[in-house]
């Protein structure tokens, strides 16, 4: 289906809550209930970590059949910063809803994401929640990760070459009216950014994911730009992209060529964080395979 920016309607259900265009497919499905959707498990298994997982669902009412994705987080104590921070913003202390709060949230600034249909929580200890987050499946859009590592080919060549400055422009542009609309997304890189089919005027439409880590502190918007354009940069390795596409990005983020002594300390910065991002990922890589081996 094609992501959207639109803004949804939601209704409350206990402990949850849900995209009113989605509540006759889960009642119908009887999941219209925190504990069937918590505990679903006739799905495949995409990611298990410690503290969350995520199932892929196809639910079929009818002839239709729709597949969604289910995040869900295990009884973990959130820290005290992150309990101070939401609870002043009002935002919900569970991460289920406090990742679905920040898709709504961005959808009212226009900026286009995955679509959530439910997301629940319920308390059950101090400062512990059981939550969830459900969304519809993205396809057709795939990830700019897996164009980048899985069909290279699209992005070589005389033709690859301008479809990879097109993508490049669009992504900065998105970054920076995210940025603009006073919202961080924390992760933003290669691997949370959805790119759709082209479109007849050979535009790529583009939408989010993985709203779990966000940031609204606007003081820090010059951060915010060195990080973002060190991950994004970081993510379209060598050799399919090079200096002058990530030239490219910055300048398309700023919406000018000018490169004064300010802008040039910028892109210093910015290759500074990119090979501490390197170091950091290979130490994780190095201790993960470590205790594989273990």
């Amino acid at each position: 289906m094609s992501l959207s920016a639109d803004r949804i309607v939601i209704e409350q259900h206990p402990h949850m809550v849900v995209n009113r265009d989605y509540v006759s497919v889960l009642k119908k499905c009887g999941l219209l209930d925190f504990d069937r959707l918590y505990h679903f498990q006739d799905g495949t298994s995409v990611k298990q970590i410690q503290d969350r997982g995520v199932l892929r669902m196809e639910i079929r009412t009818g002839d239709i059949k729709k597949v969604f994705y289910l995040k869900r987080h295990t009884a973990i104590r959130i820290s005290l910063w992150e309990m101070i921070g939401r609870f002043c913003s009002g935002k919900s202390l569970s991460p289920g809803r406090f990742e679905f709060e920040n898709i709504c949230d961005f959808r009212k600034r226009g900026i286009p994401t995955v679509v959530p249909v439910a997301a629940g929580e319920r308390e059950i200890g101090c400062g512990r929640y059981e939550s969830f987050l459900l969304t519809e499946s993205f396809e057709p859009y795939i990830s700019f990760e897996e164009i980048i590592y899985k069909h290279p080919e699209k992005l070589q060549g005389t033709e690859g070459a301008r479809r990879k400055a097109m993508l490049i422009k669009a992504i900065a542009r998105l970054a920076r009216q995210m940025h603009d609309a006073g919202f961080n997304h924390r992760d933003f890189n290669a691997t949370h950014v959805l790119v759709g089919p082209e479109d007849e005027n050979e535009n790529f439409p583009l939408a989010l994911f993985d709203f779990q880590r966000m940031d609204r502190k606007k003081w820090l918007r010059l951060k915010w730009f060195i990080k973002i354009m060190a991950e994004l940069s970081y993510t379209m390795p060598e050799p399919l992209f090079n200096d002058q596409d990530w030239l490219l990005l910055f300048q398309s983020y700023k919406g000018s060529s000018r490169m004064g002594i300010f802008e040039r300390l910028q892109l210093k910065w910015i290759r500074m964080k990119m090979k501490r991002i390197g170091r950091h990922t290979e130490k994780i890589m190095k201790n993960r395979k470590q205790m594989h081996n273990t």
